[in-house]
């Protein structure tokens, strides 16, 4: 097994084969992610059986709180082109930071890959902490975001009086590094809390422009049979389209995880 850094955020991990789940280094894999908070594992030949498997290096896999997983395997979401009208991650986020306790690892595996377009990048949120003023991480320190399922419920098509509102720090503290990493996603935060409206909103627009910073993002060009695997605690992420109607097709699983300090 060999690992190189790629970016900002994010090593490839080469000469290694997740489909036989009984000879995987899991320490040594779970050690590159603490370290990279991006892994790429490409030309994999993973059997939806084999990446709830491979999985397991992270946690117990989670079913969405949304949308439906796949019937034999429900902690697995098949993502398929809808068309550009219909696309719904072109937007900088964390997963499910609308839970209380959102998962830990996220992991892609590609499947179908269109000719063009279709990029996923990814944004080092440790580095956007670490970049932000002094003054304004002292004047954000103690404070909490108020993060909603609103939109995402009304998407799956559910009603706007089933929705729920849940707390999170803005600096969140890596329960394992002990790094600090700025966590607010445009997708889910609604506002900061006991803040007035207009100063919480300005607040938010220039945090999130500041944590999609070129500087902390590593871009990745799909290939099939990719397993991409990511830090939900520390790593935003950005799904382009810009490939029509072409044929895309992803699984998509989430590992287990534990409520934000």
């Amino acid at each position: 097994m060999n690992i190189e850094q790629i970016g900002p955020v994010g090593a490839e991990i080469t000469d290694i084969d997740l489909s036989i789940t009984d000879r995987i280094p899991a320490e040594a894999i779970k050690e590159a992610f603490l370290k990279y908070s991006v892994l790429v594992f490409k030309n994999q030949e993973l059997s939806p059986k084999d990446l709830k498997n491979v999985s397991l290096v992270w946690g117990e896999p989670l079913i969405h709180p949304v949308f439906k997983g796949m019937e034999d395997y429900p902690e697995i979401i098949k993502i398929k082109n809808l068309g550009e009208k219909y696309h719904t991650n072109a937007h900088w986020h964390s997963d499910v930071t609308f839970e209380e306790e959102p998962p830990n690892a996220t992991l892609l595996y590609s499947i179908e890959i269109p000719d063009t377009g279709g990029d996923t990048l990814f944004s080092n949120q440790y580095l956007a902490y670490e970049d932000l003023s002094e003054s304004y991480k002292e004047y954000l320190d103690n404070k909490v975001a108020i993060h909603s399922n609103l939109g995402v419920l009304i998407l799956a098509g559910g009603e706007a009086k089933d929705a729920k509102e849940v707390e999170h720090p803005i600096f969140r503290t890596h329960p394992e590094t002990g790094r600090k990493a700025l966590y607010v996603t445009e997708a889910f935060v609604k506002q900061i809390k006991d803040v007035e409206s207009e100063i919480s909103q300005e607040t938010l627009s220039k945090l999130y422009k500041h944590s999609s910073d070129k500087n902390y993002v590593y871009r990745h060009k799909w290939t099939k049979g990719d397993l991409v695997v990511w830090d939900n605690r520390c790593v935003l992420h950005y799904a382009e389209h810009g490939y029509g109607d072409q044929n895309r097709t992803m699984h998509r699983i989430t590992t287990a995880g534990s409520k934000p300090f």
